[in-house]
């Protein structure tokens, strides 16, 4: 929402964003000016006023609160407020009302919050139930949300409903990260951890070394038979076949762009001997270790300056 950007924008519908363990309720947006009236009102919803031009005076029961440009004010559920009148001053600002309550769900497949990250926001909305209004008088950035939430508004594109609701709860986060602080005890990746990727990844990291399938679900905290079945399900293939055939990628480097021997080659790849590695270099590349290397240092040299022009 520019300075030069009159456009309206204004989302009416009750609509919902479903987590694991609590729900975001978007109950009305908009963006307002000075030529609206706004009568002293009341609701069972959380409300936050965000001012994008010049200064805006609110009413909370008996006290005037003045915002300045980029200022923030979140509002308690059933507390009396009402936006005041000033015939010379041509404010703009935005309103959000919504709401944020638990659920019960159980699934198998959990979704981007994080294990505790409910917990964490209902001391923000108990903080702000004390309080009955929290004023943040240090400028926020939430504009450059709401210029993406009116540039989708206008455009109404693929999934444009769905987009804007999303940028709303994010503009909502944004806020209460910046007007409640609080220290957070969620700290963990959110979901439900994918085996075969941290599976994968544990290869990588530990391929030098004399692994066994067990060593992987031990690392997991799963049986071995469990992983090697999520393994197989996402990479078509044993564990055990990929760790042999990362190690022959990276004995396939060593090949090409150094002069180490064999047996230097296999101890670094992880190999418990080069005997090893000729067998398996073989079988899963179809060509000896020394015809690989042969035809790969013939590729790579580069011709004489002389050899070149008779060429030419």
């Amino acid at each position: 929402m520019n300075q030069n950007d009159r456009g309206r924008f204004i989302y009416d519908h009750i609509t919902s964003i479903r987590f694991d363990t609590y729900e975001f309720t978007l109950a009305y947006a908009e963006k307002l000016d000075s030529t609206t009236a706004e009568f002293s009102h009341q609701h069972p919803l959380y409300e936050i006023y965000y001012t994008l031009e010049k200064h805006l005076q609110i009413r909370i029961k008996d006290k005037i609160i003045k915002l300045e440009k980029h200022e923030i004010l979140v509002i308690a559920k059933n507390v009396e407020h009402q936006v005041l009148f000033e015939p010379d001053c041509n404010f703009r600002y935005f309103v959000l009302i919504w709401d944020l309550f638990p659920v019960v769900t159980q699934t198998y497949y959990h979704g981007p919050e994080g294990s505790r990250e409910w917990e964490d926001l209902r001391q923000v909305l108990d903080r702000i139930d004390k309080w009955q209004f929290i004023h943040s008088e240090i400028p926020f950035d939430g504009h450059e949300i709401l210029d993406v939430i009116q540039n989708e508004s206008n455009r109404r594109q693929l999934a444009w409903n769905s987009s804007i609701v999303f940028k709303i709860y994010d503009f909502l986060v944004r806020a209460l990260r910046h007007a409640v602080r609080i220290k957070i005890t969620d700290q963990n990746l959110a979901g439900t951890l994918n085996l075969g990727i941290a599976a994968s990844k544990y290869l990588h990291d530990h391929f030098t070394e004399p692994l066994t399938l067990e060593d992987v679900a031990r690392y997991l905290n799963y049986s071995s038979r469990h992983v090697n079945r999520v393994y197989m399900n996402i990479f078509k293939t044993s564990i055990m076949r990929n760790l042999n055939l990362l190690r022959i990628e990276y004995a396939k480097r060593y090949l090409c762009l150094t002069d180490y021997s064999i047996e230097k080659i296999s101890e670094i790849t992880g190999f418990s001997c080069s005997r090893t590695l000729h067998k398996l270099f073989k079988k899963y590349v179809g060509v000896s270790i020394s015809q690989y290397r042969g035809e790969k240092f013939k590729r790579g040299k580069t011709p004489k300056p002389e050899q070149r022009q008779r060429q030419q």
